[in-house]
């Protein structure tokens, strides 16, 4: 079985050989495939400096974005299984072996994801992300599979994907998350209609095709938080543009994805203000946010009205964005919520 590790990359000279060392140290057979894109620093520099025949780079003409880009990558793929690994993340020293046992005992059309560390920008250890209880339950929960001393998660994949529209949740880590190349081609990848969060919409495609999905609750990779990742770009934007990205997710929801997750486009509809606009903006309000919450609110109105004006925690969010003290009661709500989960 190989692997094909693809890396997408803009400007990480300061993380990229870090990152490729972790990959080279795995015991599975393996290439690494680095697509720049229109870097202007020492990048592809550093990729060559490996001088390992394993390892291939592609250097785009122009930057065609973070979606773009990540195609670019996987195009170049010849593997068996794709990996997506960004370019300033890190593979744990038995992340493919892991992942090679339990593909040789599970569906051919699985997919396969596992928790991952939270590190700093000098990979010091800061937290993890595990599995979402919302979307894999205790019983969920398989035996018999070559995975040692972790919790394995097993659920069908229609199954899966109606957890996450009804809950507009990312079911899986996206730097831990392995497919088929078959499934990829499948589903013709990530396109180019998302700006900031290409990968949910990609995922939620790729359990549409799939079988079966497994989440391993090992710490298999390590997500870098710094100031420049997607995440922390996407806080700095004002969550707009989180908000276009799922939006336009869900009416793009075709019937084929509806009919196998056994729910309406209404439904769907419905869940984006619950979820992405009504408790999304209540929390943004409890961190003191006023005017992002605000923005949020008229973004859910302009997005699905009639669905807007029967929640009631958009009209709380509304009545209290505006209102001394509001902020201070949105964070009593949150936190009882957070209670009584």
């Amino acid at each position: 079985m190989k692997f094909s590790i693809c890396i997408p990359n803009y400007n990480y000279e300061k993380y990229l050989g870090e990152t490729i060392r972790s990959v080279l140290a795995q015991e599975a057979e393996l290439e690494i495939l680095v697509s720049d894109n229109a870097s202007t620093d020492r990048s592809v520099e550093i990729v060559n400096g490996f001088a390992d025949p394993r390892i291939k780079v592609r250097i785009n003409q122009a930057n065609v974005g973070f979606a773009g880009n990540l195609d670019r990558a996987a195009r170049m793929a010849s593997g068996d299984i794709i990996n997506m690994l960004s370019s300033d993340d890190l593979m744990r020293p038995s992340a493919l072996k892991t992942y090679a046992g339990l593909f040789e005992k599970i569906e051919n059309d699985a997919i396969v994801t596992s928790s991952v560390d939270i590190i700093d920008p000098k990979s010091e250890r800061t937290g993890a992300i595990g599995p979402d209880a919302s979307l894999w339950t205790n019983a969920d929960l398989v035996e018999g599979l070559p995975v040692h001393g972790a919790r394995v998660y097993r659920v069908e994949a229609g199954e899966l994907l109606r957890r996450c529209l009804v809950s507009q949740r990312n079911p899986f880590n996206f730097l831990a998350t392995a497919y088929p190349r078959a499934l990829y081609e499948r589903v013709e990848g990530y396109g180019g209609g998302r700006t900031i969060n290409p990968d949910k919409w990609f995922h939620w495609r790729l359990l549409g095709a799939a079988s079966h999905a497994y989440y391993v609750d090992a710490p298999l990779f390590a997500y870098r938080w710094h100031p420049s990742n997607q995440t922390a770009l996407q806080k700095a934007s004002g969550a707009l543009k989180y908000l276009v990205d799922d939006y336009v997710s869900s009416f793009e929801v075709d019937a084929k994805l509806l009919e196998r997750a056994g729910l309406t486009r209404e439904q769907v509809e419905r869940a984006f203000v619950e979820h992405d606009i009504a408790r999304h903006g209540l929390a943004t309000l409890a961190k003191g946010e006023a005017d992002r919450a605000r923005r949020i609110l008229f973004f859910g109105l302009s997005a699905y009205p009639a669905h807007a004006r029967r929640n009631w925690k958009l009209w709380a969010l509304g009545g209290l964005a505006v209102l001394p003290g509001g902020a201070q009661v949105a964070k009593l709500m949150y936190a009882r919520r957070k209670r009584d989960r």
